[in-house]
């Protein structure tokens, strides 16, 4: 037989071994095993972020795309001029960018940026559209922008969390 995936849960209703079963596909297994077994470890590539979650953007009404909560100094995105969300002087939240696009595959959510991002290597040019929204003469309008950045390695994140020695509950990509 041929190796067609590796599996990894099944959810049965009866508690036994029938039901639908989940597994990874075997050109992804292959990779992973090849990246470990070469590396000792995985470094995915990263836009340098912390999200909120889909769920929560769409109860602010966001129901496309993934809203940036945080662009840390340094980071590509930062460089790339992505903004965060943000609380203003007078303590309003001024919602930061929206990502809809990476490259040419469209993000409706996390699990989509994710899925954008597997085709890339840490160093590599992504082109990114975002959606900001800017008062102009007391009317909110939202501005379409396309973003050229580097994207950065996971690594560089774990670096930084360790140094700073925090636990943070926002997303992180």
């Amino acid at each position: 037989g041929n190796f067609i995936g590796m599996n990894t849960a099944i959810f049965s209703p009866s508690g036994g071994s029938s039901g639908i079963g989940f597994a990874i596909p075997s050109d992804t297994v292959k990779y992973i095993a090849t990246l470990l077994i070469r590396d000792g470890k995985i470094v995915r590539p990263i836009l340098g972020i912390s999200y909120l979650e889909s769920k929560q953007a769409r109860a602010l009404g966001i129901n496309r795309g993934v809203l940036v909560l945080d662009v840390p100094p340094n980071s590509a995105a930062s460089r790339a001029g992505m903004k965060g969300t943000r609380r203003t002087e007078t303590g309003l939240i001024e919602i930061g960018d929206i990502i809809t696009m990476v490259g040419d595959k469209v993000i409706n959510a996390e699990a989509d940026l994710f899925q954008a991002l597997e085709g890339y290597k840490p160093g590599d040019m992504v082109s990114v559209r975002v959606s900001r929204f800017e008062a102009v003469e007391d009317k909110l309008v939202t501005k379409d922008l396309k973003l050229s950045m580097e994207l950065q390695s996971s690594e560089s994140i774990a670096k930084l969390s360790q140094s700073m020695n925090t636990n943070s509950n926002m997303y992180q990509q």
